[in-house]
């Protein structure tokens, strides 16, 4: 065999045709390898780039007989694995095509080290790949040392959205744990089965490996971290065994926020991670409004203490719960820069599992500005995240999406076409069980508005989103205009007037609770209680821009002028200082177009006004994206906002 040919088959099987790569291959000089790359263009066995035809890299291949394949194998994996994160993959295969040659001891050191590396460096996939080379060729007792291989694996996982994945290392490293005796390492995996929280409610082998591990002998800090796990986990029970089916659990504070209180207490003499993680499980576990303030304040601590750890996971959650608190409370840029945060997070970690909490989120933002078409662009990406992980909550998401999209439509004809089947698991969430009343109602099914309505009353949890369900059984009452389900949601929203009622994941927000007072008792006829409320909720509609909630202000506004006798709210007609504009966009409107935009500006939906105005819904449709046009916008909140910056004031809209 030529000398060029034997350098240049070595270089073919070590996968790199550069001089440098030559040389390595076949361990000679680098101007030998420079002679024996120009000598094999001169045959033709390579173009002028250096690349080389598959055929003829298999020919020059086979001139080598297999141990010195192997020996050049084991080489470039030792060479690859030194040269970082980038070339894993191909360290990997060379590695295995290296056969016996490389001692199994040298591939898991390998791969053990380089998967670390990878994990610190934000590397996922990496990790992933090299732990589980590791923990595959690892035939050695070291029980610890596998142990810790598997935590590591666990991590990776996780943040590749493999939870599942993640939680079976976790319960193979408490075998090996309490194998060895030690308490660290077992309440450490037990702890890291626990999250994401969220993930399947109340699961049983999670509280089971943490009751073990509370079983052990452990230092201060892991006892403290195990309480708040065990918190996280108590706190809600699934109503649906099926774990597909995450949409309604039974919340159990008496048993979870005590664990969370001690874990809390108990953590500020504990490292920066067990506090940041008693901080998270009490917050999960205290979701009723009297703990707003307190709420508020460990939401806001936990971000600044996750992001000061750089936990991505923990960060995230932070967010999401500061990002609820805020709108709860009225502030709208606190909600909107955790928001920011929650997004920015997910992105850059990339981790499907944190994207798809940070679409769910986003989408909740953009149907709380009256942004369907984005709400829906966020729904739609949430929903093919979570399919690709098998996230147990994507259905619960995509039915409250669903039901706040018809119901924010109020399309009666729509809500019909649904045909909802009684069975379906939505109806064990008294949320779900409330939409669907509101359909009834709307649709003129009375019966099944009013029983659904009752039972969903009676299903009232001040842990499970309490706000959020008694304002939308309010709507339900005002409907049905049934005066003791009335009284009884004036008792139960009464106490908490000065808040925003919003979901406990922020993917719902019904505005401000006073609003919703005041139409309760507009509909008693109390109208100077109703005048009181609206005054109290209409600066909060504004201050959080909620599309729906200054909707029903207008309405009340027109309901209580009404009463008064002082006749409908006026319409500001378009001749005064909008439209007397020259160069108006509004001067481009014609008399219905305009009539369509003080519609929209009030609150109205498109089949909304073409009830009001006598018109198709096709007409109203087409208006509408005339009307877009005319204004140089894109969306239905940038035309109403458009609209009051030009002067057009709107008509009243409906309440609910």
């Amino acid at each position: 065999m030529e000398p060029w040919a034997r350098a240049l088959a070595c270089a073919v099987v070590a996968g790199d045709l550069s001089v440098s790569g030559i040389a390595r291959a076949a361990g000679i000089h680098m101007a030998e390898a420079a002679a024996a790359l120009e000598a094999a263009r001169d045959q033709g066995a390579v173009d002028p780039d250096g690349a080389i035809e598959p055929s003829e890299a298999w020919r020059l291949a086979a001139l080598l007989d297999q141990q010195t394949v192997a020996e050049i194998h084991l080489a470039t994996a030792r060479h690859l694995f030194a040269a970082g994160p980038d070339h894993i993959a191909a360290a990997i295969h060379h590695a295995r095509a290296a056969g016996t040659l490389m001692e199994l001891e040298e591939l898991v050191a390998m791969a053990d080290q380089g998967g670390r590396l990878s994990l610190a460096l934000g590397d996922h996939a990496n990790a992933r790949d090299l732990l589980r080379l590791a923990v595959d060729y690892d035939t050695s007792a070291d029980h610890r040392a596998m142990a810790l291989r598997l935590l590591d694996l666990a991590q990776a996982e996780d943040m590749l959205g493999d939870v599942a994945g993640a939680r079976a290392r976790l319960a193979q490293t408490v075998v090996l744990g309490e194998l060895i005796g030690d308490p660290h390492i077992v309440a450490q995996a037990a702890i890291a089965h626990a999250l994401p929280a969220d993930w399947y409610a109340g699961d049983p082998r999670t509280v089971s490996l943490l009751l073990r591990a509370e079983a052990m002998d452990l230092a201060d800090d892991d006892r403290v971290a195990v309480t708040a796990a065990r918190a996280l986990v108590e706190i809600r029970i699934p109503l649906i065994p099926d774990q597909e089916y995450q949409v309604a659990w039974v919340t159990r504070p008496e048993l979870a926020q005590e664990l969370a209180e001690t874990a809390l207490r108990k953590s500020e003499a504990c490292r920066d991670d067990v506090q940041l993680l008693a901080m998270l499980a009490w917050r999960s576990t205290h979701r009723a409004p009297e703990f707003l303030a307190r709420r508020r304040d460990l939401s806001t601590a936990a971000l600044d203490l996750a992001q000061h750890l750089r936990e991505p996971a923990h960060q995230l959650v932070a967010a999401v719960w500061l990002a609820v608190d805020a709108l709860e409370s009225g502030d709208r840029p606190l909600y909107d820069r955790a928001l920011g945060v929650a997004r920015w997070v997910a992105h850059s970690t990339a981790n499907p599992r944190l994207m798809w909490q940070a679409y769910t989120l986003a989408a909740g933002g953009a149907f709380l500005d009256g942004d369907v078409a984005q709400a829906t662009q966020f729904v739609t990406a949430a929903d093919a995240t979570g399919q690709t992980i098998g996230h147990p909550g994507r259905l619960g998401a995509t039915l409250l999406f669903a039901a706040q999209e018809v119901v924010g439509r109020d399309d009666a004809d729509e809500m019909r076409r649904l045909g909802i089947d009684e069975s379906t698991p939505v109806f064990a969430n008294p949320l779900g069980r409330t939409a669907f009343a509101y359909m009834c109602a709307r649709t003129g099914d009375r019966v099944a508005a009013e029983r659904h309505a009752r039972i969903a009353v009676r299903q009232l949890d001040p842990e499970a989103s309490l706000l959020l369900l008694a304002t939308r059984l309010a709507a339900v009452a005002v409907l049905l205009d049934a005066d003791d389900l009335v009284r009884d949601l004036i008792e139960v929203l009464t106490p908490w007037a000065d808040h925003v009622a919003v979901d406990s994941n922020g993917w719902w927000c019904d505005g401000p609770v006073a609003l919703w007072l005041a139409l309760l008792h507009d509909r008693l006829g109390d109208h100077t209680e109703a005048t009181r409320w609206r005054a109290v909720g209409e600066p909060v509609a504004h201050a959080i821009n909620d599309v729906r909630a200054l909707g029903r202000v207008e309405h009340l506004r027109h309901s209580l002028s009404a009463a008064r006798g002082d006749g409908a709210t006026p319409v500001e007609p378009v001749t005064d200082r909008a439209a007397a504009q020259t160069g108006s966009p509004l001067e481009g409107l014609t008399a219905r177009e305009l009539d369509v935009l003080r519609l929209i500006v009030a609150g109205y939906s498109n089949p909304q006004i073409a009830t009001r105005l006598s018109f198709s819904l096709s007409t109203i449709r087409n208006d509408t994206t005339v009307i877009y046009r005319k204004l140089g916008v894109a969306t239905r909140t940038a035309a109403a906002a458009e609209a009051l910056a030009l002067g057009i004031a709107g008509s009243s809209p409906a309440g609910t």
